[in-house]
């Protein structure tokens, strides 16, 4: 998605999009109000001072969570070891930059909204403020022009700095050059180091908060039959009324022997024992080798047309991916928590030929794409933090998003992207990618609107409005009947929300920010996440 996307995580604050113009005075703001962290829903209590330097910005987030209990959380304010005491200083920092987008050299760290790397093949409208405010990554985006007036250009992207502690970061790089005459060069490659990096484990014991009993104790973890007592310290596991004699029940084989000789000489019904426990076997960071995966690219472009009202530029795109062999048997997935069916995903896509529209304030894309195997495109984009890694909730088991790539398909279609400035009221773009050559065809839908600065200043008391809408991999999906989602059903990856900022004072703003996900229950249902902030912003 475009800069709408990054515009959502901004809540309406003033302060915050004043860095952006160089020149002015630091301004400071505050906001007060229900967040959704997890699935709770707390109170938030947050200053943002807003400070230009010159060419730098630098924007802090200070903040405070309130339960529903009244009582003070922890979160971000952790100092007992040295990596929780540098994530407490990093969920500080909203961002530090250096320049804007659109200079020839441009740094940020921290909150990254929006990052496209070439013409989207590879990466695509990628963000690591998703889950902001209940988690927050600090990441690199940097991109410097034109270096020596050589048309040489270097750019660049890391998702988050706390992920390198477990090697898991997703890192990213494109190099670009003009080579003869007008002809423009370019070579792209994104790696995640281990995609399983994007499982939350908030205590650090290895199982992911989805499938911890016990998210905020690292010395618990399991337990199976739901009691409230952790399986390393519970005698029945699966709470059928019987001591778990079995060879995963954790006891001294000497003891598992008496207590089976007992049931033998009593009888099952005066001391029962039960030797076959069925216990989940959820997955676990530190049982497995992480999933690694990466795509590398490269493109040509020539400019067809270069006009102060017109630009055209022809182009072509070809990636292929890279990935470790990661395949497993049905034991091995099993024993590591890892959903069956993982292999090495291989594959190539092609986007030629492609042509770029720049026409006041309509632009345009259209290009041709051919996939061949497991190749998808945009794999990057805003939901990857999301889609890194999926946990199924009723057997707690894993799976990485290279395991869910179409497989050993031939693709074929197009792609088309619009956008336009309706009158300098209404900034709005959509875009849709249709491809046939297997089972259904693969489509895709991104739409986006937002009103403009200038409407927005003649409509009394509304000071923000955005909605926006993604869908993937569209009729792939099967409900509870067997029927397959149609154009516009929610699945996994359906993502849609708003922005609403409305004025009720001078320098006091309401502001709802709520956004919508999708994810299976334990019994199989689609249930809808909706992840909302609600929250007076005072600037001043």
């Amino acid at each position: 998605m475009n800069r709408l996307l990054g515009g959502l995580l901004v809540l309406a604050s003033a302060s915050l999009a004043a860095a952006e113009e160089p020149g002015l005075k630091p301004s400071y703001s505050a906001s007060m109000g229900s967040v959704t962290v997890g699935d709770q829903q707390l109170y938030r209590l947050s200053l943002r001072p807003d400070i230009p330097i010159g060419k730098w910005g630098v924007a802090l987030d200070v903040e405070l969570f309130i339960d529903n209990q009244g009582g003070i959380s922890d979160r971000g304010w952790e100092f007992g070891t040295a990596t929780k005491a540098t994530d407490t200083f990093l969920r500080k920092l909203y961002y530090v930059r250096y320049g804007k987008p659109q200079d020839n050299t441009f740094v940020k760290v921290g909150a990254l909204d929006q990052v496209t790397l070439g013409y989207g093949l590879i990466m695509d409208g990628y963000r690591n403020t998703l889950q902001y405010p209940g988690i927050k990554k600090t990441g690199l985006q940097f991109h410097r022009r034109d270096i020596g007036g050589m048309g040489l250009g270097v750019e660049g992207v890391i998702n988050n700095f706390q992920d390198f502690q477990e090697s898991s970061a997703l890192l990213g790089a494109r190099v670009s050059a003009k080579a003869t005459g007008k002809l423009e060069l370019g070579l792209t490659y994104v790696v995640d180091l281990d995609q399983y990096g994007g499982l939350v484990d908030g205590d650090g014991d290895g199982y992911p908060d989805a499938v911890d009993a016990f998210p905020g104790d690292k010395s618990r973890a399991l337990d199976n039959d739901g009691d409230g007592v952790s399986d390393d310290l519970d005698s029945d596991d699966n709470n059928n009324g019987a001591i778990d004699a079995d060879p995963n029940s954790g006891l001294p084989g000497a003891i598992v022997a008496d207590l089976t000789k007992l049931n033998t000489d009593y009888g099952d019904v005066v001391f029962p024992v039960d030797r076959l426990v069925s216990r989940k076997r959820p997955f676990n960071k530190e049982q497995v080798g992480g999933d690694f995966f990466s795509i590398l690219g490269f493109d040509a472009a020539y400019p067809l047309v270069e006009s102060s009202q017109l630009k055209l530029k022809l182009y072509g795109q070809v990636a292929l991916l890279l990935d470790n062999n990661d395949g497993l048997t049905l034991a091995e997935a099993d024993s590591q928590g890892v959903q069956p069916g993982n292999r090495k995903a291989k594959g190539f896509g092609l986007g030629a030929p492609g042509l770029l529209l720049s026409m006041g304030p309509f632009k345009g894309q259209l290009e041709f794409r051919h996939f061949q195997k497991d190749f998808d495109s945009n794999y990057f984009d805003n939901l990857y933090e999301l889609d890194r890694a999926r946990l199924d909730v009723a057997s707690g088991k894993a799976q990485s998003k290279d395991a869910r790539l179409n497989r050993d398909q031939t693709l074929s279609g197009l792609f088309g992207k619009a956008g336009t400035n309706l009158g300098g009221m209404v900034d709005a773009s959509a875009d849709y990618q249709y491809l046939t050559g297997g089972d259904d065809p693969k489509q895709q839908i991104h739409a986006n609107a937002s009103l403009s600065q200038h409407l927005l200043e003649s409509i009394p008391r509304l000071r923000q409005a955005q909605a926006y809408y993604q869908k993937n991999n569209i009729g792939v999906y099967l409900d509870e009947n067997g029927k397959k989602d149609g154009f516009l059903d929610p699945t996994p990856d359906t993502f849609y929300g708003y922005l609403l900022g409305l004025e009720v004072n001078s320098g006091v703003a309401l502001c709802w920010d709520t956004r919508f996900l999708y994810r299976r229950t334990a019994l199989g249902v689609l249930e809808r996440q909706k992840v909302m902030t609600i929250e007076t912003v005072f600037t001043f």
